[in-house]
């Protein structure tokens, strides 16, 4: 029997419509609604110049522009992410006269709601971190996951000090924003590769994705540390002059000390040098202590047979990751929050068994919510009025040297992996795209010192970090996107056996049924590959 497809009038002129204008008109209800239904509760503030109306808009035009970036057809090539539409949807909001609704925004709610994303990703991110493959990984996904990002970070702090005059501490904020990758562009891209047989039998596309959740936890965990020991010498401008205030940007820790021991007594100076010292690796074991102590709690609490364990236990990850970050700011020790909010629901999940699964799925759908808040609240933090020229060319500068040794250091991590030339380049070139780690701690900075109230110089160093961020946004995700999709057809090879009941290679479900299927990593040597 034939079934005869409604035309466009038809699918119109129906009652109820049906097809795409089905879908135009249920969206379009979904958008008014979204306006609609906070002004009838706050009033005044959801009108134009209003906090909220800006909100408002920002987040409905950052999900109208992501959808319409991903919808554009790029021939043999993975869609471009959502977050690069999200990223300048902000950008323009903030920065083009008329519709620069964005800067009606509170800071405040902006940095509240960019923390409580970060959040999301951290929780998300320990639940995501599985031990027993980290067990069976062996040497190269270690190295893959460890030497290029602390590479880079030690190669952007060098360059930022030589080129941009940071400050040491400075410049590893800087390095291990730089320094992590972002599975958003990596994973998508990957799975379309391995949906078409490419690099199954190296275990290619899983040592990539095994070891981007690993990196992006160092560079977070790396930035949470160094933040804190740079803010624990930054007072406010009420308490240090603005004469004093390029002490933090021009001199290193050892000078800060020596030009407070001029001032204060002995004791005094000998008692700060040593929590100087020691802050960073304190914070860390601190983080990392409570993270396992709650996260032993929550093996017990609640009850795996309770009815709604799943949807407890996400409530419970999710508010101990807020108060882990949070808290932490207001205890004075901010770079313990981050690894506390990873290492609980890590540690939580060894006990979770099937429950795990669902909890960190709870968490994805919590992430589509706050992805397009993220991306366009840091893009309209971006003034393009304000951007000096030298220091947008001095800090792409920074960004290519520091791919440039972390490409080369990918190369050096893969040599043992029983991997072929063309193989390694293309592990290379999929260990470059940035974005949600940028986009989740580039502001962080910022943020702090501004609420610290520090000093003028300390805040433009912040800005410049954003700036850069946001530039490494732009620039790797989709070069990285279309490296990945044009290099692996060519670099990677074909799948020997392929199993007569294969899924099809368009339906996302296969894909991802295939990746737990294919779980495999290259030994070192290269003798044999490891299931996971």
């Amino acid at each position: 029997m034939e079934v005869k497809i409604p035309s466009e009038k038809e699918q119109f002129c129906s009652c109820p419509p049906t097809g795409y204008f089905d879908n135009f008109f249920t969206y379009g209800l979904l958008v008014v609604l979204s306006w609609a239904v906070p002004w009838s509760v706050f009033g005044e503030d959801c009108l134009p110049g209003g906090n909220l109306f800006g909100l408002i808009i920002l987040i409905d035009s950052c999900v109208l522009i992501g959808l319409l970036v991903s919808s554009i057809p790029l021939p043999k090539l993975p869609p471009l992410p959502p977050l690069l539409g999200m990223l300048l949807a902000g950008i323009a909001l903030r920065n083009i006269p008329v519709i620069n609704v964005a800067s009606y925004i509170d800071t405040n709610w902006s940095a509240t709601l960019r923390s409580v994303a970060l959040t999301v990703i951290l929780v998300k991110a320990g639940l995501e971190l599985d031990a027993g493959a980290l067990k069976k990984m062996k040497g190269v996904c270690l190295r893959l996951s460890a030497l290029p990002c602390l590479v880079e970070a030690v190669t952007c702090a060098v360059a930022c000090y030589l080129l941009l005059g940071f400050s040491w501490e400075w410049g590893f904020i800087l390095g291990f924003v730089l320094g992590a990758v972002t599975p958003a562009v990596i994973v998508p891209s990957l799975l379309i590769l391995q949906g078409n047989g490419l690099g199954i039998d190296q275990g290619i596309p899983t040592l990539v994705i095994a070891a981007s959740s690993f990196d992006d936890v160092l560079a977070i965990s790396g930035f949470s540390v160094v933040l804190g020991v740079a803010f624990s010498t930054v007072g406010s401008t009420e308490e240090v002059g603005l004469t004093n205030a390029s002490v933090f940007t021009n001199i290193s820790t050892n000078e800060l000390m020596t030009t407070t021991s001029s001032t204060e007594g002995g004791d005094s100076n000998a008692g700060e040098l040593a929590l100087m010292i020691f802050r960073g690796p304190l914070e860390m074991l601190g983080g990392v202590a409570a993270g396992a102590i709650i996260g032993i709690i929550l093996w017990y609490v609640p009850n795996g047979k309770q009815k709604h364990s799943t949807f407890n236990r996400t409530l419970l990850v999710f508010g101990v990751g807020i108060l882990s970050i949070f808290g932490s700011r207001i205890a004075g020790f901010p770079g313990s929050g981050a690894l506390a909010a990873i290492v609980a629901p890590f540690v939580a999940a060894f006990k979770w068994n099937e429950t795990k699964v669902s909890v960190s799925n709870n968490m994805g759908v919590l992430w589509k919510i706050f992805e397009p808040i993220m991306f366009g609240l840091i893009g309209a933090e971006i003034n393009i009025e304000s951007m000096d020229a030298d220091i947008i060319g001095l800090g792409l500068a920074v960004l290519f040297i520091g791919l440039l040794f972390r490409t080369l250091t990918t190369f050096a991590a893969v040599l043992r992996a029983g991997l072929t030339l063309k193989e390694k380049i293309f592990v290379c070139f999929a260990w470059l795209p940035k974005a949600t780690v940028q986009a989740a701690i580039g502001p962080v900075a910022l943020d702090t010192a501004k609420k610290l109230n520090a000093p003028e110089e300390i805040q433009n160093i912040a800005e410049q970090i954003l700036t850069i961020a946001v530039l490494s946004i732009l620039i790797t995700a989709p070069l990285g996107a279309a490296t990945i999709g044009l290099s692996g057809p060519v670099l990677l090879r074909k799948q020997q056996v392929v199993n007569e009941g294969a899924l099809p290679l368009n339906d996302q479900t296969a894909i991802c049924r295939l990746v737990e299927q294919e779980r495999r990593i290259p030994a070192d040597d290269g003798s044999e590959t490891i299931e996971l």
